[in-house]
């Protein structure tokens, strides 16, 4: 019979449906700890029926959270179970099936069918236990709480490798007797078939008390409402005991059986007259745990008002949209703490380190072998391990600073949030020039003195080489401070804003179905913003002006703004269904926006002719330092008093520095992949009138191999054909400008192998730059000096 139609005929009667209140009565209704299970008659039964309510408007708006198991009943598929969430199990099931088009269940919509369900999980407050508890049994093998429940990591890991119902079944189990704060709710476990209940039962050794029901999807009440919302929810009856049982109505039961739950569970052989059962999770805790789990907890009667404060609480985070693959671990999604930042990333964002307990067992010998699960018995060589220091990155924040944060986002190892407060303000903060330097990706430290800056960028290039490059100390110099210009606002000559696809596929079929293919009308659209991305996201920010471009671009920039989007607007888009990146590039004060015409720059007197999609420093103030200095470095005698008298200039692109070093030696030869960089060196070569240059398109990993000669005309006015590989050692410099991402091992091999005298390394990456100075040393270098530049201002380059 139905619980709530009983309780009219019942003289004192306490319901509840998961946290909250119900007043199903003309009663006063309360939350009570102690609970009793109720017998009645078919008179009382029918007693009740004649003065049934109408379910409240409250009663059809509940909504129920759950996880499932799935069982694939293809034996040829190899996905054997699947675990998910929904708030609709009929209907996710229909959509693992693909009887609904819309909705989740893509993946095992598309292979594994038919499915049916295992089990199914009821009694979570909200989405973001459900989630939680989701994540725990999809990955049992890094779950905190089930490794802590084994009592072993390798075990736990062992355990998630296992395939099929049994192996699931197992997890469940764990999850629900050992771990908290699962094993403190009062979940309810339903089975559509008896031989997974009596699996089940099998497995969970441990007398725990789980609440369970064998019934079919569509008799599940919380399934029935959430399709229909007709019916009344399920009515908890409480109990003088600790458990809290369900009366579930059924037109095959004609009377309830009195029993009497007290700490020991139900046993099967209990329950084999009666098809429709559910045992209840027995409540270890005390009432409103202020755990962030967020989980339903068995209230006390005495506390009445922590019972409006939950309720409150629960309604809060029910307004928070958790993502849907959110991992919950270690931190609920928007959880605020208060930290202080200890430093910076090379990307700029601040690390904190937040202690969380981690109190697992390491010791896997009694575990690790033997049967699959030991995993209730004591281990005696047990011990906790230190609180573990957990990564957070927060943006906008300057080492030292206290401030108060929210977590977004958790990783295997570490988390991302965002700052909401700064709580102790540091000294080097300043106010951004720029209104967009907060969530715009292409400055990081406009909040930060420039002097505090470049200050960090010398310490993070030290802190790399001793932890990337693995150096002590004492094994290489200290680096010099940071050198720079006065020019941090307005220097940068190239900028490459973006636009996002105006159009999608789908649009553009229907304007061609409505207007024609040849017509300009199927491509008429609106870009949104054009811009940068967003730090740590890949939306745009609109960015009308950059602070830290040239005035001469500023100026192009609102033109080229226009002049795209009018062409949108026209149809006059190539590719509307697709963005794009813009080109701006300030060459002696004018700007070009076409990637494939020449333009022109002076470095130290010096002409450069380049296409202007091709790299060029973009930095024309700090160029002419570098430029000095790499000479500096590259022309100093070497320990045995030699002159240095030939370079080689590697990954040289259009000739800076082997042009910039001509005139301080008698042979230059510079080698680039790209053999348009090539062609452009050459002809700034007789552009500047230099002759004792030479470039060659090759890797250069093929230089010191090649037995193609190079034709230079040395100081001296002598014509020569050399081979590189014959260049004299010990008057041989090599520079390196690679990429980000540094030098190939088969470079460097081959530079040991040739063995020059001295290599000056320029490196955009001081992360890629510290690694491979670590193989230079190896082969018997030493590290002279380190100079960093800060070749752009504001920002973590």
């Amino acid at each position: 019979a139905n619980a709530r139609r009983l309780s009219n005929s019942l003289h004192t009667m306490h319901a509840f449906v998961g946290p909250e209140k119900r007043s199903i009565t003309s009663h006063s209704i309360q939350m009570e700890s102690n609970h009793a299970l109720y017998s009645a008659t078919d008179s009382a039964t029918d007693n009740a029926r004649k003065h049934d309510d109408a379910p409240t408007t409250e009663n059809l708006s509940k909504k129920h959270f759950h996880c499932y198991l799935l069982r694939s009943l293809d034996p040829k598929h190899p996905l054997k179970t699947y675990i998910g969430y929904t708030t609709n199990p009929h209907r996710r099931l229909r959509q693992h099936n693909g009887d609904l088009a819309t909705g989740g269940a893509r993946r095992t919509k598309r292979s594994g069918r038919p499915w049916e369900y295992v089990a199914v999980i009821d009694g979570f407050a909200d989405k973001v236990s459900a989630m939680q508890f989701e994540w725990a049994w999809q990955h049992v093998g890094k779950s905190k709480v089930f490794r802590s429940a084994v009592g072993c990591d390798i075990l736990a890991r062992k355990m998630k490798r296992r395939r099929g119902v049994k192996a699931r079944l197992d997890e469940l189990g764990i999850l629900l007797n050992d771990c908290a704060p699962f094993n403190d709710s009062s979940l309810e476990v339903y089975f559509p078939e008896r031989e997974y209940y009596d699996l089940f039962c099998d497995l969970s050794k441990e007398e725990g008390g789980v609440k369970m029901e064998v019934c079919g999807v569509e008799d599940m009440p919380f399934a029935k409402g959430a399709s229909a919302r007709k019916k009344t929810p399920i009515t908890k009856v409480a109990n003088s005991l600790g458990s809290s049982i369900d009366l579930i109505g059924s037109s095959t039961i004609s009377s309830l059986t009195k029993m009497v739950y007290g700490r020991l569970p139900l046993s099967k052989d209990s329950i084999t007259c009666n098809p429709l059962l559910r045992l209840g999770l027995r409540s270890r805790m005390t009432p409103f745990t202020t755990s962030s789990w967020a989980l339903n907890a068995v209230a006390d009667a005495n506390v009445q008002e922590s019972q409006l404060d939950n309720k409150e609480s629960v309604g809060e985070n029910a307004q928070v949209k958790v993502p849907a693959k959110f991992r919950p671990y270690p931190f609920p999604y928007h959880e605020e703490l208060t930290v202080r930042i200890a430093a910076l990333t090379n990307l700029g964002f601040g690390i904190a380190r937040v202690e969380i307990d981690e109190n697992l067992d390491t010791d896997a010998k009694s575990t690790a072998s033997g049967n699959d699960r030991n995993i209730h018995s004591e281990n005696e060589n047990a011990h906790p391990r230190e609180p573990k220091k957990w990564v957070v990155f927060v943006p906008n924040v300057i080492p030292g600073e206290l401030v108060r944060i929210r977590i977004y986002r958790n990783y295997a190892s570490y988390s991302d949030a965002d700052l909401l407060e700064i709580v102790e303000t540091s000294s080097d903060r300043i106010e951004p020039k720029c209104s967009l330097a907060t969530i715009c990706g292409g400055c990081q430290y406009q909040h930060i003195t420039i002097d505090r800056q470049r200050e960090m960028k010398t310490t993070q290039v030290q802190e790399l080489f001793e932890r990337l490059g693995g150096f002590e100390t004492h094994e290489f110099p200290t680096v010099l401070d940071t050198l720079g210009t006065d020019e941090v606002f307005g220097y940068r000559s190239k900028i490459t804003p973006h636009y996002e696809a105006p159009m999608n596929k789908k649009g553009r079929r229907k304007a061609i179905q409505k207007h024609g293919e040849d017509t300009a009308a199927s491509k008429m659209c609106e870009i949104g913003s054009i811009g940068f991305k967003e730090k740590a996201s890949r939306r745009l920010v609109d960015v009308p002006h950059c602070h830290i471009a040239t005035d001469a671009i500023n100026d192009a920039l609102v033109k080229v703004r226009e002049e795209k989007r009018e062409d949108a607007r026209q149809g006059l888009l190539k590719k509307p269904t697709k963005g794009a990146t813009l080109l701006l590039r300030d060459s002696n004060d004018l700007v070009e926006t076409n990637h494939n015409v020449y333009v022109n720059t002076t470095v130290k007197d010096l002409v450069f002719r380049f296409q202007a999609g091709n790299f060029f420093q973009n930095n024309p103030f700090m160029l002419p330092k570098m430029v000095d200095l790499v000479v500096d470095a590259a022309t100093k005698t070497s320990r045995t008093g030699e002159t240095m008298t030939h370079l080689i200039d590697c990954y040289c692109g259009s000739g800076l520095f082997a042009l910039g070093s001509s005139s301080s030696f008698d042979v230059c030869v510079g080698i680039e992949v790209n053999e348009k960089a090539v062609e452009e060196a050459r002809e700034n070569a007789a552009l500047n009138g230099i002759q004792n240059c030479d470039f060659v398109s090759a890797s250069a990993e093929a230089i010191f191999q090649s037995k193609d000669a190079v034709k230079v005309a040395k100081n001296d006015g002598d014509d020569a054909d050399l081979l590189v590989r014959d260049f004299p050692r010990g008057s041989t410099v090599v520079v390196v400008d690679p990429p980000r991402k540094g030098c190939s091992e088969e470079f460097l091999e081959q530079l040991d192998a040739y063995g020059p005298a001295r290599v000056v390394y320029m490196s955009c990456d001081p992360a890629t730059q510290a690694r491979d100075a670590k193989f230079l040393v190896s082969y018997g270098y030493e590290i002279v000096s380190i100079q960093p530049f800060d070749l752009f201002p504001q920002t973590r380059h």
